[in-house]
Formats: C-alpha cells, structure tokens, sequence
C-alpha cells in the first residue's frame, strides 16, 4: 500500500455509506453493488496524498475506486487558472470519472484531487468493464438517465437557491463530512468568495 504516515481516519465501508446522508445521493440510485463488492474484494490498497489527482482534466480515468477514509475534490479550471470545486466524494463512496470516461471512454472535464490524506480501494477501470455484469448495457442506460437527471437537478438548484440554503442542503445531508472541509473548497462550491461563505457560514450557525 502507497502511503505517508500513519493512518489515524476512521474506515467507512460500503455498508456504512447506506446508512448515512451523503452528498452524492444520486450515486444511490445507480446499482453499482456488484462493482462496488468487487473491488472491496479485489481492489488495490492504495493512499492518494493531499493534492494527487486520482484524474487530471483532460485524461481519461483509469481507476474505480472505494473511499475509505479521506476525501476527493471534483475541479474544473476556471478562465483565470483558478480551480473551481464542482463536488465532493466522501468515505464509503464510489469514486471515479462516471460520466465522461466510465461511460464513453473519453477524457474527463474534471480533476479529482484528494483533499487530504485518502486512503482508497481500487481497480483498473479497464477491469470493471469486463466484469460480467448482466445485463451490462442496462447498468450504463441506468446509470446516463440518473446522472443526466441529476445535472440537471442541480442546474436548476444553482439557479433557484442561494448560497446559503445551498449551505443548508449540505449541513443536512453531510454534516459530519463538512465539518473537517476548508472554507476556501466550500466557498468555491457555492461559487462565493471566502468572505462571502464566512457571513454566510456565521448568519446559518446563529439559526
């Protein structure tokens, strides 16, 4: 196993995570149990630093991983080179480029960057999509239809909510994943300045 230090994060598995509000709901309404018990089965330990990209934008994704501790930012670069936080993969979740490279085989619009210290289990995506899944085309067309219904669920949240009941929305359904974020990841995610999360962070924690 790849790894700096001694290990102190608390291991969540797959079964934890269906017992806990996460961010990623969504990931919740695809079947990836067999993949998932697979690579819990199979999968090499491996620790991403803080800052290792497990994808860089642009690549195509070779791994499928299993969060066991730690945490991955999902980024884009914004216009000026600045990294824009566009989601969070906690412990106990899937992690890997769903859309462009796990579906299409395409490079990814996004990084996925460890936030700290991550400790994972993963496979070759390669390797997954040999898996003798049945049927193997439904999961795909399962798994287009949920993360398109999802884009566009949140598209409609960036434009309906503001910031601060954004906030709210992850207070509730992650909030001991939050805690430990930096405010800079957090203020990116609700495409605020620092100053602006940190009034918004005081106003919500007065409630």
């Amino acid at each position: 196993m790849s790894h700096r230090g001694e290990q102190s994060k608390k291991i969540i598995t797959f079964a934890d995570r269906t017992t806990m509000a996460r961010l990623n709901d969504f990931i919740n309404r695809i079947d990836f149990g067999p993949l998932q018990r697979y690579c819990e089965e199979h999968g090499e330990p491996y620790r991403y630093v803080k800052g290792e990209c497990l994808v860089a934008q642009g690549a195509v994704c070779r791994w499928f991983a299993v969060v066991r501790s730690g945490y991955f930012n999902f980024c884009t670069v914004a216009s000026d080179g600045s990294l824009c936080v566009t989601g969070f993969s906690f412990a106990g979740e899937v992690t890997t480029d769903y859309v462009r490279s796990f579906l299409f085989g395409k490079p990814c619009l996004t990084s996925i960057i460890a936030g700290e210290d991550t400790d994972v289990l993963r496979i070759p995506l390669a390797d997954i999509r040999k898996i003798g899944m049945t049927p193997q085309q439904a999961l795909f067309e399962s798994a287009t239809s949920v993360l398109l219904d999802e884009a566009y669920r949140r598209y409609l949240a960036f434009y309906s909510k503001t910031p601060s009941e954004r906030y709210r929305d992850l207070i509730v359904r992650c909030p001991e994943d939050i805690i430990r974020l930096p405010f800079n990841e957090l203020a990116s995610y609700l495409s605020v300045s620092r100053r602006q999360f940190l009034r918004i962070r005081e106003t919500v924690n007065r409630k």
